[in-house]
């Protein structure tokens, strides 16, 4: 497919879908997540990842905004979203991406899920208590990792000498 194609393509899948839509009488909430497939869709066709990312999570949140409707879901929009910014990371990789911070949708998708669950589990007196302990738990595997890293090139470095 031609890149000039990509935007004609992209406006049909979501006119098609918003007509058929329309017709079945479906919610305001399913359009999000039809217009995220849509890009999804795009992405699948040209592997271009600037479709990818607002497919992912436009998907996501389409997907969290129905669930919350229907099913009366605390959090589900939050984890949702969060599950469109794992997809991202998650299709990327399998689709091929080797791009450096390629993992950069998992740090939104993690603050969303904490915040997600803390709503599923009792509101923001969870997230108060676990907040700061996430933080501090974070920043002890940086801190590993760090010296892991150091000593590593430290031990490189003395056997080449």
């Amino acid at each position: 497919m031609r890149r000039e194609q990509v935007p004609g393509l992209a406006l049909v899948i979501i006119g098609a879908s918003l007509l058929v839509l329309l017709q079945l009488g479906a919610t305001g909430e399913v359009v999000v997540a039809i217009v995220g497939a849509a890009f999804l869709v795009v992405y699948a066709a040209t592997r271009y990842y600037g479709f990818l990312v607002p497919g992912g999570i436009l998907t996501g949140l389409g997907v969290g905004l129905v669930l919350e409707s229907t099913l009366d879901i605390q959090g589900g929009v939050l984890l949702s979203l969060a599950g469109g910014f794992a997809f991202v990371a998650l299709l990327d990789r399998l689709a091929g991406g080797r791009r450096e911070g390629g993992w950069w949708p998992l740090i939104p998708a993690g603050i969303l899920v904490v915040i997600g669950l803390s709503q599923v589990a009792g509101g923001w007196e969870v997230l108060q208590l676990w907040w700061p302990v996430a933080l501090i738990a974070v920043g002890v595997v940086g801190l590993i990792r760090a010296y892991r890293s150091e000593t590593q090139s430290g031990d490189n470095a003395a056997g080449e000498g």
